[in-house]
């Protein structure tokens, strides 16, 4: 998991998403908590800019969120008084056990490797307590395969921006992949100069059987495989993102 993302989009990541609805999927999340487990102290994968992080630590969450871009992190320091720590997936190495590890947003989607999944699994269980739970949500490869991902357009502002966002998908299904070419005009309001962002995301969709085998490999026991946001809902080809639950055994 070494792709250099979100370097430049850091500081417009939270003006692309503001429609998405943060606290909704924290609700889940918490739903889930009171099935499974209710932590205390929890290890957030991928924190990005620190909304999960914030909503977590604001419900009354001992926090610590890791993430490999310095600048997203930069963004999340300003949220709330909470850990956070430049660091890389597969290479996890904190002091502390915690109760509840979570990767939302398809962060673990961003590791593509077999190789790396399995080091980042491993890690993950490390720095769990025995019966600790893992939240995370991945694309569905039986609803990407039947739903290929289409070209998008998407435009935001605020006072002193105006963006226009391209997203270019190429599907891989060799290695079920599905490579994802961004491009933002960012257009000033101030001195109406524009300019351009290009990134490349690189993002894996897995199949419910297959993710349930890594995860054993890695020293958990799957719980629950449902649509995101809907806990009793049923994994079909329709579904496009879903949600794991695992216990650390």
């Amino acid at each position: 998991m070494t792709q250099s993302v979100f370097r430049e989009l850091a500081k417009y990541y939270d003006l692309i998403y503001k429609d998405k609805d943060y606290n909704k999927e924290a609700d889940f999340i918490e739903e889930c908590f009171k099935r499974y487990l209710k932590p205390k102290r929890i290890l957030e994968i991928g924190c990005g800019s620190g909304n999960y992080t914030r909503i977590f630590f604001e419900r009354g969450y001992d926090v610590t969120g890791i993430d490999s871009s310095k600048e997203m992190l930069d963004v999340a320091r300003g949220k709330c008084d909470c850990s956070f720590l430049n660091m890389d997936i597969r290479s996890i190495s904190l002091s502390s056990k915690f109760d509840c590890c979570l990767a939302l947003f398809a962060v673990m989607g961003y590791v593509t490797d077999d190789l790396d999944l399995r080091k980042s699994l491993v890690k993950i269980r490390e720095h769990l307590e025995r019966d600790g739970i893992f939240i995370f949500d991945i694309w569905n490869g039986l609803a990407v395969l039947k739903h290929l991902p289409e070209n998008r357009i998407k435009e935001v502002e605020n006072d002193a921006v105006r963006i226009k966002r391209f997203a270019h998908p190429t599907l891989r299904t060799s290695g079920d992949i599905c490579v994802v070419d961004y491009k933002l005009v960012v257009f000033r309001k101030d001195s109406k100069a524009i300019s351009e962002i290009d990134e490349k995301h690189v993002v894996r969709f897995y199949f419910p059987q297959e993710i349930e085998h890594h995860l054993a490999c890695a020293g958990f026991e799957v719980l629950k495989i449902c649509p995101f946001l809907d806990l009793d809902g049923k994994v079909t080809e329709d579904v496009w993102s879903m949600t794991v639950i695992a216990k650390a055994v």
